[in-house]
């Protein structure tokens, strides 16, 4: 399939985010680093420059259409953009945040106002880097459950450490791959002791792991560690039965993590009763 051609109604429709002039980086907060002309290198958590390839699944954009789920700052769909994509940008905005895991000493008063904080600096340097870029990437916000088919169909889905963060990861990629005709790519961390799930066959099923709470840090942010045999197992489920898993390290906060990515093909329609 090629490239969906825009169409005046698309360019219109409300589900669109309008562009911000954002002057100061101050006011932003960049998930990942990226390179922007006229302004250098903003860091970011995770730098993927190195290794985008594999976080990708080497799967060709060029000429596709793209979501980027779960935006954030824009590092993935420019990224995309860059090689030849129409890309549309998805997450948060308006009343929808993270759901944070409601531990009982969880003060949701104090914490979620910072998280829609953090959220709107998110979108900031999203702007920023729009501009930058002279990008023509739409963004478009709400609930990460309830992609709006306004949005049209795509053609390629990229969720990069998208669904940890959801209390319903399965409601999530509903959301996005029923508009998703071919492609899906989801790359997610495995923590270091569950590492060994690399070795395991597809054929062994595994839950959802509940991310432990330590003594260091109250996990409120994050919810799941989800096997890659299981990624595999939900994604066919939706309609994306032939997949495979590859396994590479990206930095975060300058350590390489290990992530794993499943790229999934669909091979049957989407199920209307889901």
């Amino acid at each position: 399939m090629t490239m969906a051609d825009p169409t005046a109604q698309l360019e219109t429709d409300a589900s669109y985010l309008p562009p911000r002039a954002v002057d100061d980086p101050a006011t932003c907060a960049f998930n990942h680093t990226i390179d922007l002309p006229g302004h250098g290198t903003m860091a970011g958590a995770w730098d993927l420059r190195a290794g985008l390839d594999d976080y990708l699944g080497h799967v060709a954009v060029a000429g596709k259409r793209a979501l980027d789920f779960g935006a954030t700052s824009g590092f993935l769909g420019f990224a995309m953009e860059a090689r030849g994509a129409e890309v549309v940008s998805y997450d948060f905005a308006g009343d929808a945040c993270w759901e944070m895991v409601p531990y009982p000493d969880f003060e949701r008063a104090v914490i979620a106002p910072e998280i829609r904080n953090h959220l709107r600096r998110f979108e900031n340097a999203y702007w920023y880097s729009h501009a930058a870029l002279n990008s023509r990437a739409r963004r478009a916000g709400g609930s990460l459950y309830d992609v709006p088919e306004a949005i049209g169909p795509v053609d390629v889905a990229v969720l990069g450490n998208a669904l940890a963060r959801l209390r319903d990861p399965f409601r999530a990629l509903h959301g996005a791959l029923r508009l998703t005709r071919e492609t899906v790519v989801v790359t997610e961390m495995l923590p270091k002791s569950l590492q060994f799930l690399r070795y395991l066959p597809r054929r062994i099923g595994l839950p959802l792991f509940l991310l432990p709470r330590t003594d260091q840090r109250i996990r409120f942010d994050a919810w799941w560690t989800i096997a890659p045999t299981t990624m595999q197992e939900l994604l066919a489920i939706l309609g994306f039965g032939e997949s495979a898993v590859t396994y590479h390290r990206q930095l975060l906060l300058g350590q390489k993590r290990l992530c794993y990515t499943v790229v999934a093909r669909r091979t049957e329609p989407t199920n209307p009763e889901l």
